[in-house]
């Protein structure tokens, strides 16, 4: 049988892992994608089941998923297996259908495939539950994208109330592709007190990794009026199609899904046919399954992808990963190298394309230090009270009272909570007692906790709150002049900078918000880009302090060859063969570097920050990384805001901190960055709790421990009154605990400050200069260029021809309504004008935005007498493409655009015009704005 499913001879991953998974040990398996880790772990546990005494009725194998599409993978892969052996396998997550739910109810599956939320609510399932008593193994997939938050915290106590269920222990098998601190993630796993074996075959692999800088030639200026666009991004997309033209397959990775749907459409514009599609957790299913399918069976010759693709999905073999611009962390790069060189023995093969030196340095060093396996640390959160007190509550979701020891003891055996104090404990469940809305009751001996009367309450806190995944609102930006909409801003966008004044970068335009109210923002255009934000910020990777530092390092070494007599050429080729770079890319990196030192300058290194002002705008260039950057700024900022009385903004990027101030020189900030620090470090708490993104935080923990119901409304005043009112409770401990996690490093901030007290950090002013410093200049133009810049006159052919450009390249499922034998995946582009069925001849021609399966089932239904809404659909488009041809499809193929919607363009426009364009552009904007305004 494993001849028939291609198993000829074990690989490395499974030689390693096989014996000790037999041995019955629990193990943490660490190997690249496609080595067969599935397999190492699933092989032996059915092994387990066929070699039982007796085959009791029962879940057996409990496989843990961070992602539902995972789920939908691994049902076919480990299905094959189950059905050779008549064993039976399901998948169960929110979506799955009820039918299918009272199935597994009546006959339990021997393997169940389910998320980290889901098995919660297994355990408390009648039938289910007692179902579940019979566990002997569980599997946890993708073990990195739990360890390091809270949605793996919650993971870790519901492992524990699997083992009080059953009444025993039962094995865990951890994988992961890539993993810093193998070690921590090992007790991650398993809990306290309990052994876990580290299977490390991660560098079974060799990885090649570039980096390339992409510089405009002749070529390129013509192709960035093709599209829109400067010469300097029509050379990197260049360079991309060149890569991908030469190699088999390819994904190319972005670091948010803006710059994915971006390529995505700069592609499509210039050649509509360029087998490419775009694969991101915003799409439809639909989408997303139709690009994991097309470059498995070579119909794309690329995907555009987020960290949707850093997981384990089946999507056959990759020959090459490009990352687009720095993947900012090792951790990363090496999991999304990984995707590539899918057979044993073959390199992993990655390219980096950048943008600018930062950008250049950046990958130059995440690169070596991925060949070196240098990752960054996972660290597990210690003691969540949010998880904790969902914990507590999910006791009393299966019975009325239960014992606070009991509690503790359980709690206690997963390893976030090891540290936790009974103390603890008791202060969050004295909370819950309090709210005004009490969850449970405590005995004023502290010994027991129970239901409250109305179990109502309880249950809805439960349920809402299986998921520690922070749900995050949007909020419409609107035109406040002409009242139309302009996009979306992410909740974590409005609370740092949602402030009236501030300017941020739109669609390739200037905004400057006049005010936040409930999920609208207002704003108007805006000329002066200074002090602008690119309103992607909030979305980026943060880049470590390490990384930083040794960014610092290479200009320091730059700095020190060039003022000892070295020719810049000889310094470059002396660095590129310290960090294994290209010297080409190199060269353009420190070019900033050059210039500086040519002009005078000190250069900003890992041992010494500059101050400089141009304007109203003080630049401290600092390498030190994202978090503690933004630290930093807060604290300084409110220091010379005190000192000033004049408020001043920040904003920063991993190796700088802008200040806009008209008062604040230079000297000031060297002068309170070398004496005054026990003021700022003093500060330091009372800055992060007077915070906009303090309260953000603390809207968000505070829905997750039951004050704040999910659909309240959060305002600047309400948030003012939540965060006095929750002062010296838990929910604020947790946010302060969370801001510190995530958003800021308080512990390197305060070492930094006193590296500088020790003079181990230099501080030098440049003092006022009539132009930003070289290697300031580049946050300048940050400032004014954002992600992509386009003159204002030329927005509206980018916005027409980039439509065009996507509906042309979008596929829809196309159905002869009259024959009903025709069913086919088509991209619009490959219509006739006046389509019609090739088997019947019909122009009653239907699409849908689903699968081919869900339309033949849906047929199937529709002859069997029941009315389906997907029919109706397909009927409805079906008349307008009979009547208008490739148009109408056109036009349906716009984002939530109807029918109704499509009849309505079609009457004003009934031809491919840019007229017809800019009507779908309008209607889209206005079912976006209709559906933020009355919260659909």
């Amino acid at each position: 049988m494993l001849e028939e499913m291609g198993f000829k001879e074990p690989t490395l991953p499974q030689q390693a892992a096989l014996p000790k998974i037999l041995e019955g040990k629990n193990i943490l398996l660490i190997s690249p994608a496609g080595t067969g880790k599935t397999e190492a772990a699933f092989l032996p546990a059915l092994h387990l089941i066929l070699t039982s005494p007796a085959r009791e009725p029962g879940i057996k194998i409990v496989y843990i998923t961070p992602l539902r599409a995972l789920n939908r993978d691994l049902l076919d892969r480990l299905g094959r297996w189950c059905r050779e052996l008549d064993l039976k396998v399901s998948v169960r997550h929110g979506d799955t259908a009820t039918r299918e739910r009272r199935l597994q109810a009546l006959i339990p599956p021997d393997v169940i495939i389910t998320t980290p939320e889901t098995l919660q609510i297994l355990l408390l399932g009648r039938r289910l539950r007692n179902y579940l008593r019979s566990v002997r193994m569980v599997i946890v997939d993708e073990v990195h994208e739990l360890a390091d938050n809270k949605r793996g915290a919650q993971l870790a106590v519901t492992l524990e109330r699997l083992r009080n269920l059953k009444g025993g222990d039962f094995q865990v098998i951890g994988l992961s592709a890539t993993i810093g601190a193998p070690e921590e993630v090992a007790k991650f796993l398993v809990g306290r007190d309990r052994n876990c074996e580290i299977v490390d075959v991660s560098v079974a692999r060799e990885v090649r990794i570039g980096v390339l800088y992409p510089t405009a030639k002749k070529v390129d200026e013509k192709l960035a009026e093709e599209l829109y666009t400067f010469p300097a991004v029509a050379a990197r997309l260049r360079v991309m199609r060149e890569l991908i033209e030469r190699h088999g397959s390819t994904l190319v990775f972005t670091n948010t899904r803006a710059t994915a749907e971006v390529l995505a459409s700069r592609f499509h514009l210039w050649d509509v046919k360029f087998p490419i599609g775009v694969h991101h957790g915003s799409l439809s299913a639909f989408t997303r399954l139709r690009g994991e399918r097309g470059l498995k069976q070579g119909e794309l010759k690329g995907l555009i992808c987020t960290s949707s693709m850093e997981l384990g999905l089946d999507i056959g073999g990759v020959d090459l990963v490009i990352q687009y611009n720095s993947p900012r962390q090792a951790t990363r790069l090496l999991q999304r190298v990984g995707r590539s060189g899918h057979r044993i023995g073959e390199v992993s093969k990655g390219i980096i394309v950048v943008q600018d030196p930062d950008d250049a340095l950046e990958s130059i060093v995440i690169a070596a230090r991925s060949h070196e396996y240098q990752l960054e640390p996972v660290q597990v959160p210690e003691k969540p009270l949010d998880v904790l007190l969902h914990f507590l509550a999910s006791i009393l979701a299966s019975q009325r009272s239960a014992s606070v020891d009991e509690a503790y003891e359980t709690v206690r055996r997963a390893y976030p909570f090891q540290n936790l104090d009974r103390e603890e404990l008791l202060a969050v469940l004295r909370f819950a007692q309090s709210l005004e809305k009490r969850l449970l009751w405590v005995s004023e001996d502290g010994r027991e906790f129970s239901r409250p009367k109305s179990t109502q309450r309880l249950f809805d806190y439960y349920y809402s709150n299986l998921s520690m995944i922070p749900e995050l609102k949007q909020y419409i930006v609107v035109d406040d002049q002409h009242n139309r909409p302009v996009g979306i801003l992410d909740e974590s966008f409005i609370a740092e900078y949602g402030e009236p004044g501030v300017k941020f970068v739109m669609g390739g335009e200037l905004w400057r918000i006049l005010q936040v109210f409930r999920d609208k923002v207002f704003v108007k255009p805006d000329r002066d880009p200074m002090g602008a934000i690119p309103t992607w910020i909030g979305e980026e990777i943060p880049v470590p302090f390490s990384v930083a530092q040794e960014v610092g390092r290479i200009r320091g070494r730059a700095e020190e060859l060039l003022k000892s007599g070295r020719k810049f050429d000889e310094a470059v080729s002396e660095l590129a063969a310290e960090y294994r770079a290209d010297q080409e890319t190199l060269k353009l990196a420190l070019e900033d570097v050059r210039e500086q030192v040519n002009t005078n300058l000190a250069v900003p290194t890992d041992r010494r920050l500059t101050v400089e002002k141009v304007k109203d705008i003080c630049v401290i260039n600092a390498c030190f990384g994202t978090l503690v950057n933004r630290t930093l700024a807060r604290v300084v900022a409110h220091r010379a805001s005190e000192e000033t009385g004049e408020a001043t903004a920040t904003t920063i990027d991993p190796y700088r901190i802008l200040l806009r101030s008209r008062m604040l020189e230079p000297d000031d900030l060297v002068t309170l960055l070398r004496e005054r620090l026990a003021e700022i470090q003093k500060d330091i708490r009372k800055v992060i709790e007077e915070s906009r993104f303090f309260r953000w935080r603390l809207a968000q923990v505070a829905r997750r421990m039951g004050v704040l119901e999910r659909e309240a409304e959060i305002t600047s005043s309400a948030l003012e009154k939540l965060a006095r009112a929750l002062r010296g409770t838990p929910v604020f401990e947790e946010t302060f605990k969370e801001v510190e996690r995530k958003d800021l490093d308080l512990k390197k901030t305060l070492e930094v400050l006193e590296r500088i007290k020790n003079n181990e950090i230099e501080v030098v002013s440049l003092g006022r200069l009539r132009e930003p410093s070289p290697i300031s200049k580049l946050a300048w133009m940050q400032r004014y260029l954002a992600l992509e810049p386009v003159m204002p006159e030329r927005t509206k052919l980018l916005a027409i021809a980039s439509t065009k450009a996507r509906l042309l390249s979008e596929a829809r499922i196309f159905v002869c309504t009259d024959c009903k034998k025709y069913i086919r995946e088509l991209q619009i582009h490959q219509l006739e004008e006046k389509p019609r069925c090739p088997l019947c001849g019909s122009t009653r021609l239907g699409m849908v935005e689903e699968s081919e399966e869900e339309v033949r089932r849906a047929m199937e239904l529709v002859e069997r007498g029941r009315d389906v809404a997907l029919w109706r659909e397909i009927m409805e488009s079906s008349k307008l493409i009979s009547q208008f041809g490739k148009v109408a499809a056109l036009g349906l193929a716009g984002r939530g655009l109807t029918p109704a919607a499509v009849r309505e363009i079609l009457a004003k426009e009934p031809r491919f015009t840019n007229q017809f364009l800019e009507l779908v552009l309008k209607k889209e904007r206005e079912l976006l704005f209709r559906r933020y305004r009355w919260g659909g």
